[in-house]
């Protein structure tokens, strides 16, 4: 004889599987240079900084790139993403939005020696990408 709480479960309808927002870092190529450039950036600033070895993060390089990958993952525009300069979201905390200038403004321009492919991409996106309308805002037009 079956259990009458398992029927009750089998006839009830599923819900929609949650998507995962970090798998699009590694689906949407758009994001996963982002993603590349930021990792390359942080552990550049967070070796010169905070002694670290090559390949490795002190806790707070590695909290603050978590939370960048977090926001970046969650990024509206997807494929269609500027560069966080010329975005017109502004999606990092008061806190972290310093934090990445401070990154970025140091690790910018050394960056080109270490990885001169992503440099030149991310400043091809930054002079040339405009920042699109606000997702949200597409549909009231």
């Amino acid at each position: 004889m079956t259990n009458p709480s398992e029927d009750k479960t089998a006839d009830a309808p599923q819900r929609p599987q949650r998507v995962d927002r970090m798998a699009r870092l590694e689906t949407i190529p758009r994001l996963n240079e982002e993603k590349r450039t930021l990792e390359a950036m942080v552990a550049s600033f967070c070796h010169a900084h905070h002694g670290t070895k090559k390949g490795e993060l002190c806790d707070n390089c590695r909290e603050f790139l978590a939370y960048a990958l977090k926001r970046l993952a969650c990024c509206p525009y997807g494929a269609d993403k500027p560069a966080c300069a010329r975005c017109k979201i502004h999606c990092y905390r008061p806190a972290e939005k310093a934090r990445a200038r401070d990154i970025m403004r140091w690790a910018g321009p050394r960056l080109i020696f270490s990885h001169p492919v992503l440099t030149i991409k991310h400043m091809w996106y930054q002079f040339t990408k405009e920042a699109p309308e606000k997702p949200r805002n597409r549909s009231q037009q």
